[in-house]
């Protein structure tokens, strides 16, 4: 019976509403968050946040609702930020889904969903993304874990190549300006010399 209660209180801790813990949260097993934490959150497993953290968030996966969250945001699999949550901080995950707000760096190795009450204030690096209308999105997207290679449809090798063809010709005109003062120089004794010559 002892080991049946213990496996409990680790798979899931709960922290009900109106309690503050001012310091770091490392746990094993899942963790339901009500109150205000204010320190880093490490979790192996599942962490549900419907309360304010300020510290940086590492887990397996995250689940937040009606939060604010100030930190950054380091999810193993997938994260979820729904309405009502304000994310002020970096998120890197596997996939992520925003229906809150976001302001900081997004890096997601596979998809990214962004619902129609979004607000993204997030430079986004992603493997697929889906935005529905009313979303808000403000910042730079690359597809860059994508499988789609760009070099093959434009390579980069042909650019700097035009680019220096065209920046010869700019050279060529201040080589040939001092070659066209040397015949002028050449030019004036030849004139003195047929005057010699009469």
């Amino acid at each position: 019976m002892n080991n049946f209660g213990e496996t409990n209180s680790v798979d899931v801790a709960i922290i009900p509403k109106g309690t503050v813990i001012n310091g770091n949260i490392t746990i094993e097993g899942k963790l339901e968050m009500y109150g205000v934490v204010n320190g880093d959150i490490q979790s192996d497993n599942r962490l549900n946040i419907m309360g304010d953290v300020t510290g940086n968030i590492k887990a397996n996966d995250l689940y937040a609702k009606d939060s604010f969250i100030v930190g950054q945001i380091e999810c193993a699999q997938g994260a979820t930020v729904r309405e009502n949550t304000v994310i002020l901080g970096d998120i890197k995950a596997e996939n992520l889904v925003v229906d809150g707000a976001v302001q900081g760096k997004i890096d997601i190795r596979e998809g990214i969903t962004i619902g129609d009450s979004a607000i993204v204030d997030s430079d986004i690096k992603a493997k697929t993304i889906q935005v529905s209308n009313g979303a808000a999105i403000n910042g730079h997207c690359s597809l860059c874990y994508a499988d789609v290679n760009m070099t093959d449809f434009f390579p980069v090798t042909e650019e700097p190549a035009k680019e220096a063809a065209e920046e010869e010709p700019a050279k060529t005109p201040e080589a040939e300006e001092p070659e066209v003062k040397k015949p002028r120089a050449t030019a004036k004794p030849k004139a003195v010399k047929k005057a010699d010559a009469e």
